[in-house]
């Protein structure tokens, strides 16, 4: 999703310090691109956080979809909280078994790729691999009827918050996924220090 359709759609909040639209990579047949486009993302927002100079405790990491593989990492690097919105558990297995990425898969497929090329250079950057680092106040929502996220990703991810942050708030929105991103930002999001990560 382009940032001004995510606009349009009202899946951007009013204020943030910083708002990135995600690479087209991050979604690739090619498995090497999907890491590089995550580092990118990441090594950037590290960048603008730093010149704010704000502790990391003040700053609030949204991610949005796909802009979850980026923001988890991102806020478990730098201790910062996390508004988790519309996440999986695992990239490779989402993009394996999601019908939102199925022709990704194919095109994979067809180049010779097989989920273990995805599973192995995915590795340290799962959303269930950077949790323990977040700061206190951290937030993940599902949207009950996500027809992009598959079930068995969701629970996953709800599995692993309440083992590794039994602190967290978990909720959920009676909606798809992408009237759960405009329901999550209309009802509010946390404090206006936020790092905004679009879904692509």
């Amino acid at each position: 999703m382009p940032y001004r359709l995510a606009l349009a759609s009202r899946c951007v909040p009013k204020s943030f310090l910083a708002c990135y639209e995600m690479p087209r990579a991050i979604v690739s047949s090619e498995p090497e691109l999907c890491i590089r486009a995550v580092h990118a993302v990441i090594d950037d927002a590290v960048r603008v956080v730093a010149r704010t100079r704000l502790e990391p405790s003040q700053v609030l990491v949204v991610g949005l979809s796909i802009g979850n593989a980026v923001a988890t990492a991102l806020a478990n690097r730098i201790g910062a909280r996390l508004c988790s919105v519309a996440s999986a558990d695992r990239g490779d297995l989402t993009l394996w078994e999601s019908p939102a990425s199925a022709q990704v898969k194919a095109l994979a497929i067809t180049k010779g790729y097989r989920l273990a090329d995805f599973t192995r250079v995915m590795h340290g950057l799962h959303t269930v691999e950077n949790l323990t680092n977040l700061a206190p106040g951290s937030r993940f929502v599902f949207g009950l009827k996500d027809e992009v996220i598959p079930e068995p990703r969701r629970e996953g991810l709800i599995a692993a918050v309440r083992r590794d942050l039994p602190a967290a708030e978990i909720s959920f929105v009676d909606a798809g996924h992408f009237a759960t991103m405009a329901e999550t930002v209309r009802r509010g999001l946390g404090e206006p220090a936020e790092v905004h990560l679009a879904r692509a």
